[in-house]
């Protein structure tokens, strides 16, 4: 089959492989879509994620098929699978986790205690076991989650994302009636805020430099959009909420964001991390955490949340169809997909399909 390996930074190969058959507690999919992460452009730009060294889950090492954000339709089954049969629609939890240690035990394998590689090595398909970037993949059968009826493979393709902001909008606590500002407009940031607005938000505040970025945000209907390149965000939240908003969720990962959403969290109220930060950020813990009482939260990927996601995106699916911008080959996935969307703010959401 073809797959799209990586082999390094700056070194993703299309390649004719072979796949085994999927083992006893797995099922093998016919890819139809994946996406393109964020995290997928780190991993070749930076070689960010990957494994040097076997990993202790999987024992992989590079060259390993990239991708993580897939749905398709069961094709095998391993003889011990019974939640699912051939000819299945699903879209893949990617998360790799023992489950066995303490934390899997109590329902946060994304936590899993034994999928901690010392190289940094992420615990996803796609980083340290095959993924999505390939015509076919073996998958745990519970982690392949069946879509809703009438729901595309596009659509399915778009829960993973989501259920990295599904995990936020959880940990944050956001009640309906709640302001929140939301640092970033790329796909993560965008897919918060209609996560946010879903649950019943008042306010939503979206702030990121790019124009082309913040008017596909008001494409999507929201109103309040703040460029701070052209005016203080933090001036122009507090000019219509005195006090701030009750949770700022970063979605940028930089330094300048960050400092953004500290000044614009009203005091006892909620820092939410969302993004990754690619280099490490400085603050005040007293003057600007303690004496505030504001709570910082982070997360790392999701859990027991795919079937909430895949219902969310069903109750939705023609306003998430709006975050799909552009769809292509595997043959196009370095030139046309992962160094375009590092360059194109046009771009949200790509996808790509192994199909001829």
């Amino acid at each position: 089959m073809k797959a799209a390996r990586i082999y390094g930074a700056k070194d993703i190969r299309i390649e004719d492989v072979d796949i085994p058959d999927p083992e006893d507690d797995q099922v093998q999919i016919k890819v139809k879509y994946c996406g393109i992460c964020g995290s997928d452009l780190h991993a070749y730009l930076q070689g960010w994620g990957l494994p040097k060294e076997p990993h202790p889950i999987t024992g992989r090492t590079l060259p390993i098929t990239l991708g993580h954000e897939f749905s398709g339709q069961v094709v095998k089954l391993g003889k011990n699978v019974s939640n699912l049969k051939i000819g299945d629609k699903v879209a893949i939890e990617p998360v790799i986790a023992c489950g066995e240690c303490e934390n899997c035990r109590k329902g946060q394998y994304n936590l899993c205690i034994k999928a901690q590689a010392k190289d940094g090595a992420g615990n996803f398909l796609g980083f340290s076991q095959d993924g999505g970037f390939a015509e076919y993949a073996n998958v745990k059968s519970v982690f392949a989650h069946k879509l809703p009826a009438g729901m595309n493979y596009e659509i399915g393709a778009l829960a993973e994302p989501t259920a990295v902001v599904y995990e936020a909008l959880k940990r944050s606590r956001l009640r309906a009636g709640q302001d929140v500002a939301i640092m970033g407009a790329g796909p993560i940031g965008l897919l918060m805020a209609l996560l946010a607005r879903i649950a019943g938000a008042n306010h939503i505040f979206i702030v990121d430099l790019s124009e082309v970025r913040l008017h596909k945000a008001e494409e999507l209907g929201f109103i309040n959009t703040i460029n701070p390149g052209k005016e203080d965000a933090a001036e122009t939240i507090k000019g219509v909420l005195p006090n701030g908003v009750d949770i700022a969720y970063e979605a940028a990962g930089v330094q300048a964001t960050f400092d953004t959403a500290l000044k614009v969290t009203k005091r006892g109220g909620t820092l939410q991390i969302v993004a990754l930060f690619g280099r490490p950020i400085t603050f005040d813990m007293t003057k600007d955490l303690i004496m505030q009482g504001i709570n910082i939260i982070t997360t790392i990927c999701y859990n027991n949340s795919f079937p909430q996601v895949l219902g969310i995106l069903n109750n939705n699916k023609d306003l998430f169809d709006k975050i799909i911008t552009k769809k292509i080959s595997l043959d196009q996935l370095v030139d046309q997909g992962i160094k375009e969307i590092s360059a194109d703010k046009q771009q949200v959401k790509i996808l790509v399909s192994a199909e001829d």
